[in-house]
């Protein structure tokens, strides 16, 4: 008797039947209908679907045979698998391999096999479709093409049982990687570790870990691993006494079923812990591999590791490389705010008019003696900590952002820690959510130093101002009766000097008004007297008071509206105070013979007016400081424009009293567009609109 030999490629083709995951398993009826067939078509008294295992014929279906399995090294299907071709023994006493055979000298007494090869989809030759008689016979040409053909159906649903392994195990990797990713509660470092014990389990793997690779140092930083503990995070190991310094070299997926067997089985790291299976690839943050994921076990992988597998493994890294980027932004975030002054935060108004901070800094707790955990469920807290006479304001001034989606900003009182009134400087830009919420991100700081320092310094210029206003007075009235000829003809230098002095009396006198205003509208004690009225009108008496002004440098205004009988909630001195105020800045700063264009529009349920000039535009550097007090983008003391730097902060304030605001956009080299906006409707505190 003659053992059969093993094929070359024995290894690969036992891996294949193992995937193929057949053996062993109950009869099915897909493969028992083509036994039934055969044995009929052929008129043999056996039919047999078999499997070569490693040390055993093992049959997935047959007919005519009690027994489901016998020895490899006795078997005719162990020849059969060594040829593509059908492999026929007509008469078994004849042959010399097989004339003292236990399966022809015994039970169940073979004389004729025939064989036809059952291969899968990439040619390992995994059993036979056979035929067994107890009789010698002959077998045509014409019967060993029939024989292909049913032959062929087998390896059809072996096809059929790959690709439903194939498309099951698919199915259930990305079932696993689409829970993991919707695994949101915890930290980053408990999803991760969450995530490593499932894909150890999907994998059959003992060992999972996310390592971070800096030069030749390699450490643990996640990990998960079954039974008795022996790494820990943080761990640091030689870079190569570990698998990855072989990954590293190929700088992708790297898949070793068993690696006693491998190129590699002489690496320190087999040597120290045995491991035969590994599976990994590399993590890749900014075109850089900073570290790897791996799955190892000490049982080789049997198996070898599936495409599947592979693919898992692959995407699961992508969703760590992303984690660990979300990690590292957040904690230079972190580093970032608990380093800012005040607090940062998101507040959320909902449209049931509930509202919640759904992030805040560390710094809530110095402003408000809030947690941010308290703040995340409710807002109340929060705003039970403003000063009763200062809420109504910031509820407003909320409700007008929210309405406008304009920046908030506000200065309000709230009650500190140590029982005293502080103040508090906050600002923030709202959007719109597609639940109808309203979403601000902003901040909110400490301004109560800056607050009395403000203060003394108004008390101080207010005083200064009074002070000083009489006086001014009692002089510009006695220029003028001197200028007027109440004392004479003057001589022609003494009248030039007089008329300098006037002209700096009268500057002097703006200054000084413009320095009440600004106290007054600090203090809150300007009285404003706003009403709905055509805006039209307000804005022509502007343009023509400055006309004058224009023409001694040949500058035309032009006023465009394209809404004429356009109406707004204003006081018309004050909307003419700070209209005035961004037309002299304009042709402060245009080229001579130039224009200047006014528009007058709505845009939602605001008025706006726009005031365009072609002069160089505002410098970069200047843009933030625009509207606060004394600021003028060229402070020097030979600067080519006059002022004093207060015109636009009073604007500022003048249309913040009118529940309004200013801004503007600047382009250098082509002009700046100062605008201001007034409400259309009234709130209810300004008077009823007069009769017409």
């Amino acid at each position: 008797m003659k053992i059969p030999e093993r094929p070359p490629e024995e290894g690969q083709r036992l891996s294949a039947l193992e995937t193929l995951q057949l053996l062993d398993t109950p009869p099915e009826e897909r493969f028992d209908r083509v036994t039934r067939l055969a044995a009929q078509l052929f008129d043999v008294p056996i039919a047999l679907v078999s499997l070569v295992d490693k040390d055993r014929q093992w049959f997935k279906s047959c007919y005519g045979l009690g027994v489901k399995e016998t020895a490899r090294d006795i078997s005719f299907c162990g020849h059969a698998i060594l040829g593509a071709d059908i492999f026929v023994v007509e008469n078994a006493l004849e042959d010399n391999r097989f004339t003292d055979n236990p399966l022809v000298t015994g039970h169940p007494n073979i004389r004729f096999y025939a064989g036809a090869p059952l291969e899968d989809r990439v040619g390992n030759r995994l059993g036979t479709l056979c035929l067994i008689d107890t009789r010698p016979r002959a077998f045509s040409t014409e019967n060993r093409q029939n024989l292909r053909d049913l032959a062929d159906l087998v390896e059809r649903e072996f096809q059929f049982v790959e690709l439903g392994a194939y498309y099951g195990e698919r199915t259930r990797a990305l079932n696993i990687l689409n829970e993991i990713a919707l695994d949101t509660e915890g930290t980053v470092t408990e999803r991760i570790q969450r995530a490593l014990a499932a894909a150890c389990e999907f994998l059959s793997m003992n060992t999972g870990i996310v390592s971070h690779i800096t030069g030749q140092a390699y450490t643990i930083q996640w990990h998960h691993e079954q039974g008795k503990p022996t790494l820990s995070n943080g761990m640091t190991l030689p870079l190569e006494r570990t698998y990855c310094a072989i990954l590293l070299q190929h700088s992708q997926l790297m898949a070793i079923s068993h690696m006693a067997r491998s190129p590699y089985n002489d690496h320190p790291c087999y040597k120290e812990f045995g491991l035969e299976s590994y599976l990994a690839t590399p993590i890749w943050m900014d075109g850089e591999i900073v570290g790897t994921v791996n799955f190892s076990s000490r049982l080789p992988k049997r198996p070898g590791f599936t495409e599947t597998e592979k693919m898992f493994v692959n995407l699961l890294a992508r969703w760590i490389a992303d984690m660990a980027m979300q990690q590292q932004h957040s904690e230079t975030l972190n580093k970032l705010v608990s380093n800012a002054p005040g607090m940062l935060y998101q507040f959320r108004l909902w449209p049931d008019s509930h509202s919640t901070f759904p992030y805040t800094s560390q710094g809530i707790q110095d402003i408000y003696g809030v947690t941010g955990e308290a703040a995340a469920r409710d807002a109340r807290p929060v705003f039970e900590k403003i000063h009763p006479d200062d809420l109504p304001a910031v509820a407003e001034s909320i409700r007008r952002s929210a309405e406008q989606l304009t920046v908030w900003h506000h200065q309000y009182r709230i009650h500190g820690k140590d029982g005293s009134w502080r103040w508090v400087e906050g600002q923030a830009n709202p959007e719109t959510l597609t639940d109808g919420s309203i979403l601000w991100h902003g901040y909110i700081m400490d301004i109560s130093e800056r607050h009395k320092t403000e203060l003394l310094k108004s008390e101080f210029i207010s005083t200064v101002s009074h002070e000083l206003r009489t006086p001014l007075t009692s002089i510009a009235g006695s220029l003028g009766l001197i200028l007027g000829g109440a004392t004479g003809l003057l001589p022609e230098k003494t009248e030039k000097m007089l008329s300098i002095a006037r002209r700096n009396t009268d500057q002097l006198r703006a200054l000084i008004d413009d320095l009440l205003d600004i106290e007054k509208l600090a203090s809150g004690k300007m009285q404003l007297h706003p009403s709905r009225q055509l805006l039209s009108a307000a804005v022509k008496a502007a343009i023509e008071e400055i006309r004058p002004y224009a023409g001694k440098s040949d500058i035309s205004i032009h006023l465009d509206t394209s809404a004429p009988t356009l109406k707004a909630v204003f006081d018309p001195v004050r909307l003419k105070q700070a209209l005035a105020n961004l037309l002299s800045n304009a042709v402060k700063f245009s080229p001579e013979k130039s224009q200047i264009h006014v528009r007058v529009k709505q845009t939602r349920d605001q008025a706006r007016i726009e005031v365009q000039d072609q002069g160089s535009g505002i410098p970069e550097h200047f843009r933030d400081r625009v509207f606060q007090r004394f600021a003028q983008a060229d402070s020097s003391s030979t600067r080519a424009q006059e002022g004093t730097g207060l015109g636009l902060a009073v604007t500022r304030e003048l249309m913040l009293a009118m529940n309004g605001e200013v801004g503007f956009e600047s382009e250098p080299g082509k002009g700046t567009t100062f605008w201001m906006t007034l409400p259309v409707k009234r709130s209810g505190k300004e008077p009823p609109e007069p009769a017409t």
